[in-house]
């Protein structure tokens, strides 16, 4: 099987520079451009933004004071690894989110709906350059892992009813206009982070049909270092039997099964399909 390439999990020099570039992205996106239209970010960010308005009070603080009793419940129910790598990004991330508070006074944009897309694409890259490291910044991330560890709740579902809470929030202190452009922020923030996360990660199930289904599978096996299966089917008209081709691959590899099938059965049908989640030697497994 292919080998894993995680440097950017393994390397530390390569996780920290990826993650510290993925916060200062973050903190940008939510000081630069959504605390000026007075919109708000997801998870605690959002959170620690609406009490800022409020109170004036450093977000940086109120990130890391929000975080304090979530990372308590996430030593008792977690692994400490993940917990202690977490600790170190939330504490990178109340600072850097602090010391760029007043950024926006730089930046000349004075138009909401610009504020509110562009403040959603900068989090969600930055969200997903700390995801792609296998870290989180801790806050609503935490609780999501302790929901899917212990209640096998879906992180999306986490998010979505906590982002729901802070929309409504939104709607309540600024409006309902102002919650209708959190929302897009948000919607946009979700688009870009899983993109940024998964970016040529994406697997793929392929099932080849073929009446030269040996050949085909030896080259895949040999060039691509996949492993694949045979299943065994019968043509329903015809009832000819035949091995059907099955390999999980990633998304950059299909344009070579294409190829390697079609050279040995040019009238070879090919069917690809998306997945979910892949676990074994030679993916890398999706963070939460």
């Amino acid at each position: 099987m292919s080998k894993v390439n995680t440097m950017e999990h393994d390397n530390i020099y390569v996780r920290y520079s990826i993650i510290i570039v993925g916060i200062t992205i973050m903190s940008i996106g939510v000081n630069g451009f959504l605390r000026q239209a007075h919109l708000l970010s997801g998870g605690v960010a959002g959170v620690s933004t609406a009490i800022n308005y409020l109170s004036n009070i450093n977000v940086g603080l109120i990130t890391f004071l929000i975080n304090v009793p979530i990372f308590i419940l996430g030593f008792i129910f977690l692994e400490k690894d993940f917990l202690i790598t977490s600790l170190i990004n939330m504490i990178l991330f109340s600072v850097i989110i602090g010391i760029t508070q007043d950024i926006g006074n730089i930046i000349p944009i004075d138009d909401i709906l610009l504020q509110s897309v562009y403040g959603g694409i900068l989090c969600g890259i930055g969200n997903g350059l700390v995801f792609r490291t296998k870290s989180s910044l801790g806050g609503t991330d935490i609780l999501g892992a302790i929901l899917k560890n212990k209640l096998n709740i879906a992180m999306k579902t986490t998010s979505f009813g906590t982002n729901l809470a802070i929309v409504s929030v939104s709607s309540l202190l600024f409006g309902a206009n102002l919650a209708l452009y959190t929302l897009i922020s948000m919607f946009i923030n979700a688009q870009v982070m899983s993109y940024i996360k998964d970016a040529l990660n994406d697997e793929k199930a392929v099932m080849v049909f073929s009446n030269n289904s040996e050949p085909i599978a030896a080259e895949i096996m040999d060039n691509l270092v996949r492993g694949v299966t045979f299943l065994n089917a019968e043509g329903g008209y015809t009832h000819e039997k035949k091995k059907i081709i099955y390999c999980v691959v990633l998304s950059r590899e299909i344009p070579k099964i294409k190829e390697i099938a079609l050279k040995y059965d040019d009238r070879a049908f090919i069917s690809v399909n998306d997945i979910n989640e892949v676990k074994g030697k030679g993916f890398k497994e999706k963070f939460l």
